[in-house]
């Protein structure tokens, strides 16, 4: 099944509709009590890191998949500019979004800045505070974000994390951030994909 596409901005606009199209989707696929609670809540994550975006975005919320497997899509696009962006992180005196903290803020600061069209991966990667943004599709098998200009893993990043944990207190850090994730915790893997001044999230869900 496919859901119909909601629109949905960081005004709430849409929100309710986005999980009511959620419940009609576990409802349609006799997902299980628990199953249909865990798509629910990925739905709830996703949905409050459009909320917490700081700039007007255009946002739209499907699901698609079966029984088995899930897939929980949010494609958004910028309604500000870069030098707009730039200019309201100068108030900050670490040039950084402070709330971007904790696995969702980090790909919330990621998706903002992705919106903003940045065409330099390093500097995804500074603003962020997530090393995992590179070309192509690294880790990616969805055919949308086989045409991304970049591709973030969340189970790429938490392979790295747990790798480097014990010898990097960063990355024990971001480690302790991903343990504490409800995203993180349910989903199989989440994607972000950026192509020009569009960034689209995937979050993977298996039942099998």
């Amino acid at each position: 099944m496919e859901t119909d596409k909601i629109f949905v901005s960081n005004s709430g606009a849409g929100m309710e509709k986005a999980l009511n199209e959620t419940e009609r989707f576990s409802e349609y696929e006799k997902l299980s009590h628990k199953a249909g609670i865990h798509v629910r809540l990925l739905a709830e994550e996703m949905l409050g890191m459009v909320r917490a975006v700081a700039e007007p975005t255009q946002s739209v919320f499907w699901i698609d998949g079966n029984s088995r497997e899930v897939r929980l899509h949010l494609t958004s696009r910028a309604e500000i500019d870069l030098d707009k962006r730039e200019e309201l992180m100068s108030v900050s005196t670490s040039g950084k979004n402070i709330s971007a903290v904790g696995i969702m803020g980090k790909i919330r600061e990621m998706v903002e800045i992705g919106l903003q069209n940045y065409d330099e991966t390093g500097k995804i990667e500074a603003k962020s505070g997530i090393p995992m943004l590179d070309y192509g599709a690294m880790g990616g098998e969805d055919p949308v974000m086989l045409q991304s200009i970049y591709t973030w893993s969340l189970q790429k990043y938490r392979d790295s994390v747990e790798e480097a944990k014990e010898e990097n207190e960063e990355a024990a850090e971001a480690w302790d951030e991903l343990e504490k994730s409800v995203i993180a915790n349910i989903a199989d893997d989440v994607q972000v994909g950026i192509m020009k001044d569009t960034v689209e999230m995937i979050v993977y869900k298996s039942f099998v």
